[in-house]
């Protein structure tokens, strides 16, 4: 299986997890960084925003997780990032640089 399909399935299947674990419409998954501009190379990491609704801190420790069981069984790193939907609109607002990266360059998941 190439790289990019590999990628592709461990995105599905973190989604899918997360799903199951948040429950549907809870969360967002966006895809940023150079895989959302298109200026990736092989070796670059998958960065993703996952945004929550009412994030607790036992929630968060949920999520990673069950990132590192996804980034386990296909040997792909994923470079996350999590937020309560507050968090996000509160760095937003205050124009930090990952919110508006994300806010700009992002890709739905």
């Amino acid at each position: 299986m190439m790289v990019e399909d590999q990628r592709r399935t461990q995105i599905e299947e973190l989604k899918q997890a997360l799903g199951e674990l948040l429950g549907p419409g809870k969360f967002e998954m966006i895809l940023f960084g150079s895989r959302a501009r298109g200026d990736y190379s092989d070796e670059s990491d998958i960065d993703v925003a996952i945004i929550v609704q009412h994030l607790t801190r036992a929630m968060k420790m949920l999520i990673l997780e069950k990132v590192a069981e996804v980034e386990l069984q296909h040997l792909l790193p994923i470079s996350i990032l999590i937020l309560s939907r507050e968090e996000f609109e509160h760095l937003k607002n205050r124009e930090r640089r990952i919110a508006l990266d994300i806010e700009r360059e992002g890709i739905p998941l």
